[in-house]
């Protein structure tokens, strides 16, 4: 079972410059179910997003110094959303990597380096978290659940109204509701999968599958 890690708040920095941002057209494009992908916070090392049609996965590759305290650099696939949503994903990292290499689901505001956000995220050493910035400028909070084994892990996220819910499953368990917290996002948001290599030198790649989104909150409270 899943338990709490005492809050913990921590400082870096990075920069922010524009990149090239890939679109795609509805569920059935070629980033599935989401519209378009990109790095944001101008990782050193450019990152790319592709989907798997037949397999239904998504292969993800991204650099990144980290998404932390007031600065983020990370490759992002998303989609605009409004209002309440579920999102699910299952993934694994490939190879060996840093420790707090960091992939999973994330809501953000826009795609400012700074940006408020929430995200349910896996690092690489297997501890899940969830991690959030409440408001534009602030540094990144994080909720840090006890380490796992590296492996396969679900996770999924659910938004309804200020709230940011974490579910967490390894290796085909059920996912479980773990802990919540709030974040005050306006009108349309961005929402989607992510990787960070939590080191500007290196990539990183992730591979996301059963990934599944949900207007509203049905089964939020299960």
């Amino acid at each position: 079972m899943f338990r709490l890690a005492p809050i913990v708040q921590r400082i870096a920095l990075a920069g922010l410059l524009s990149v090239p941002v890939f679109a795609a057209q509805g569920s059935g494009g070629p980033l599935g179910l989401f519209t378009q992908a990109a790095d944001v916070g101008h990782p050193a090392i450019a990152g790319s997003t592709t989907f798997d049609a037949a397999r239904r996965e998504y292969r993800m590759t991204g650099a990144g110094a980290n998404i932390w305290a007031k600065d983020d650099q990370f490759q992002f696939a998303w989609r605009e959303v409004t209002g309440d949503f579920t999102m699910t994903a299952t993934l694994h990292f490939l190879g060996e990597g840093n420790e707090h290499r960091k992939a999973g689901i994330m809501v953000r505001q826009s795609l400012d380096h700074d940006a408020a956000y929430g995200d349910v995220v896996l690092h690489g050493v297997g501890m899940p978290s969830l991690q959030w910035r409440a408001r534009q400028g602030e540094n990144t909070n994080t909720f840090d659940l006890p380490v796992e084994q590296p492996g396969t892990f679900t996770l999924k996220m659910v938004r309804t109204g200020v709230k940011t819910y974490l579910y967490v499953g390894r290796e085909g368990a059920p996912v479980t509701r773990i802990v919540n917290t709030e974040v005050s996002l306006q009108g349309p948001v961005l929402v989607g999968l992510f990787v960070c290599a939590h080191d500007p030198t290196k990539s990183e790649t992730v591979i996301f599958s059963n990934v599944t989104f949900q207007p509203g909150t049905a089964g939020a409270a299960e």
